[in-house]
């Protein structure tokens, strides 16, 4: 089943993996072939052909930033791109923070923010958004800046600590927690502990995977009163 989908993530983040080593792009209004690093941006590009662009609403621009609007301005714009939307999917890049600005000056949070909640608008109220976390591989074209493999407990760390605050504390997030111990480290058991899942970006693209996960997110979502959740980015 197709959803209306919106994507957040950081347009010129380039500690990503290359794609390729030309894009095609307008300069001085002519669209022609240039070299430069790959970014998410050429990564939310695939993501549209998988999803199909009709089904996708996004986040971040090229020549936008928080600083030119007030809150009431910000959450203008959210409500348009957002709230037609069922899903929510962060595109989880190494370079997604920007360490020079504080988090509430970030579109990230504020459009995570915005789709968790539930919000009166006239006489059609905003549902909570089902949100899941795409992980790019880095520069170096791994994921283990983000996940690490524990082979001797048949287990997967996720390095949380490095994202925004709002996406840490809707992970791991389930109030009836479970776990299992290995070698002194305490281990979750539920087969969904987290209210936002993430999926390595290569999982995700295979085959009909993306379908699979944006309804797993959205299964989740439908059972959120099993988690604690954070609408707040403070």
């Amino acid at each position: 089943m197709a959803r209306k989908v919106f994507v957040s993530y950081k347009y010129k983040d380039e500690l990503v993996a290359k794609l390729q080593d030309y894009f095609y792009e307008e300069v001085n209004g002519k669209l022609t072939f240039v070299q430069r690093n790959t970014r998410v941006r050429d990564y939310v590009d695939k993501l549209q052909d998988k999803i199909g662009r009709d089904n996708i609403n996004l986040g971040e621009k090229d020549d936008e930033s928080l600083d030119d609007f007030s809150d009431e301005t910000i959450e203008t714009l959210l409500k348009q791109r957002i709230r037609q939307c069922s899903v929510t999917i962060v595109v989880i890049s190494k370079g997604m923070k920007d360490a020079s600005k504080s988090e509430n000056e970030q579109w990230i949070p504020w459009e995570i923010s915005y789709s968790l909640r539930v919000v009166p608008t006239g006489g059609n109220t905003k549902q909570m958004n089902a949100v899941l976390g795409v992980v790019l591989p880095d520069e170096t074209g791994n994921y283990n800046w983000y996940y690490t493999s524990n082979p001797s407990c048949n287990s997967i760390t996720h390095h949380i600590g490095q994202l925004f605050k709002i996406l840490r504390d809707n992970m791991f997030n389930i109030l009836e927690k479970e776990f299992r111990e290995c070698s002194g480290t305490k281990i979750h058991t539920k087969s969904e502990p987290s209210l936002i899942k993430t999926v390595k970006w290569e999982d995700f693209m295979s085959d009909n995977n993306s379908d699979y996960y944006i309804e797993k997110a959205i299964e989740i979502k439908d059972d959120a009163e099993s988690y604690d959740v954070h609408v707040n980015m403070d």
